[in-house]
């Protein structure tokens, strides 16, 4: 059962049709992995170590943009493909959430359509979902170089319902963060904190104003299965 601060902050609708993921911090624990990724491609060019918050301050953008931030674009490639290389060496690293292997097999085999919208480039979304052999569960699977404007416009979600055949208002988006959020009233979707992982912060999420609340994987289910009744 969802407590108090899981009470949804508008209205729930029916009949929805799917759902849209983000990656990290979501369906992935995989930020302690990021920051050392980061850091590692950083000071490969000579750049000084960086805190988590540091970097997190530089969220939003694609990677090759946050190394070009960091140590300059005309170092910025060697420094990407550093961190890439640093991403596949210690995959295993990055562990699915505990209970999302069993959410999405729940909606697997109940037909619910899914994809992803993440703010990582395609190049280390590819590697992490291959890795977990997910890949082939998504129907489309929108990382930053896909899109124009990144979190918190909507952009990346509005694609994500175009290639599901939905409009954005049958589609629950799941996130950690509050550009996640964003992203999803500025869509018209319905937005969900996940505050799963422990990065999540709480009073960010409440600052925009989620729709829904989600303490652990299994609660999507079953607010899933409330909504989407007829």
């Amino acid at each position: 059962m969802m407590n108090s601060e899981n009470a949804m902050t508008s209205p729930p609708k029916k009949n929805l049709k799917g759902i849209v993921f983000d990656l990290d911090g979501t369906l992935v624990d995989s930020l302690s992995l990021t920051f050392d990724a980061f850091n590692h491609g950083i000071m490969n060019q000579g750049g000084k170590h960086h805190t988590p918050e540091e970097l997190i301050k530089y969220f939003g953008t694609g990677e090759g943009e946050i190394f070009a931030q960091i140590v300059g674009p005309e170092r910025a490639e060697a420094a990407y493909a550093a961190s890439r290389g640093y991403l596949e060496t210690h995959i295993d690293a990055v562990p699915l959430h505990r209970g999302i292997d069993e959410l999405l097999s729940a909606v697997k085999a109940a037909d619910v359509p899914v994809s992803i919208f993440t703010g990582r480039s395609w190049n280390t979304t590819e590697i992490i979902l291959k890795y977990h052999h997910l890949l082939e569960n998504f129907v489309t699977v929108i990382a930053n170089d896909h899109v124009d404007h990144p979190k918190p416009s909507p952009e990346g979600l509005l694609l994500a319902a175009e290639r599901m055949r939905m409009e954005p208002s049958e589609i629950l988006f799941i996130g950690d963060s509050p550009v996640d959020i964003r992203a999803a009233h500025r869509a018209g979707a319905q937005g969900v904190a996940a505050t799963w992982d422990l990065l999540a912060n709480r009073e960010h999420l409440k600052e925009v104003e989620p729709h829904h609340w989600a303490e652990k994987p299994q609660q999507i289910w079953e607010l899933w299965r409330r909504l989407s009744r007829n």
